[in-house]
């Protein structure tokens, strides 16, 4: 009974044992929650749970390294998935940006590293297990467009339910628009597998500047949050920097204006299915005109904008 007793407090200890040091491992591999850090804003997913950590400026210039340090974060839980390598970026960094768009799962995400004239670089943050896989598509993006011509790259990314992201970039040159150099517009449209990690399709070719321009504002799905209407500047929230609008006549103007440049970028885009869009434009018109209010009239172009938006993916 003794030797029992013994053999039972033995696999008790050596049991106690194994637990401490299973978790002065874990926390040995935590990450602390760094002092001097901010969410991104235009990183956090749709559930509000995650998003980009990066150094303020105060940060930064106290150790401009801490630049390399960005990580993504569950905000909710308070705790660090893991840095995003390759990256120098702190908080409101001059001629520079980052943005992410986050798949409607809150599984992936795209983060965008803006430079002055085009995109830095370009991931997929893909969550697995406790961090996430980082995966460089801007790379190959790149490197499909030099087959036509060398230039800035601004990209529009869409999440399909089915583990597909949409790719559309915009490219261009001669950003100060320099009167002895061709400037050359470009459009690249792909499709990647998250599953494989592969390319399912990618091409890309030369456009047109009014159909670049066009394109700008159709693939910007994010137009109505950046739009506001306030009499005066006492009603614009603090670190707004989108469009104000006086009046809502003033916002109805812009809509409509936008309206006719994401339906010309559809006729680019479609011309074989044009003639259907055309027809149903009509028809929508004329329940758009006949709406009571310019308030009524603006929430029904927002909305036929959004539609004409989905049919360019």
């Amino acid at each position: 009974m003794h030797r029992i007793g013994d053999m039972i407090a033995a696999f008790v200890r050596s049991s106690i044992i194994a637990v401490s040091l299973a978790l002065l491992l874990s926390r040995a591999n935590a990450i602390d929650w760094p002092e001097g850090y901010v969410v991104q804003e235009n990183t956090e997913s749709s559930d509000g749970r995650y998003g980009v950590l990066v150094p303020t400026l105060d940060t930064w210039e106290k150790d401009e390294s801490v630049g390399e340090a960005n990580y993504l974060a569950d905000v909710k839980s308070h705790r660090l998935l893991g840095n995003i390598k390759g990256v120098d970026y702190f908080h409101n960094r001059n001629h520079a940006g980052l943005e992410g768009v986050w798949a409607a799962n809150s599984k992936a995400c795209v983060v965008q590293y803006d430079a002055r004239y085009g995109w830095d670089l370009v991931f997929v943050l893909k969550l697995k297990d406790d961090g996430f896989e980082q995966i460089d598509i801007g790379k190959h993006i790149e490197a499909v467009q030099k087959r036509i011509f060398d230039g800035y790259l601004s990209g529009y990314y869409r999440f399909r339910p089915d583990g597909k992201l949409k790719v559309r970039a915009l490219s261009y040159t001669n950003p100060k628009q320099l009167a002895d150099e061709p400037t050359f517009n470009g459009l690249f449209e792909g499709t990647f597998d998250l599953t494989s990690q592969k390319w399912t399709s990618s091409s890309a070719r030369k456009i047109k500047s009014e159909d670049w321009e066009n394109l700008q504002v159709a693939y910007d799905d994010n137009f109505a949050k950046h739009m506001i209407v306030a009499a005066d500047d006492k009603q614009v929230p603090e670190g707004f920097t989108g469009q104000v609008f006086r009046s809502e006549e003033e916002k109805f103007d812009e809509l409509d204006r936008r309206l006719n440049e994401v339906y010309q970028a559809v006729r680019f885009l479609l011309p074989n299915h044009f003639a259907k869009v055309k027809q149903e434009q009509i028809t929508w018109l004329k329940t758009r005109d006949a709406g009571k209010s310019v308030e009524e009239k603006s929430k029904l172009t927002e909305n036929r904008i959004k539609a004409l938006q989905d049919l360019l993916w």
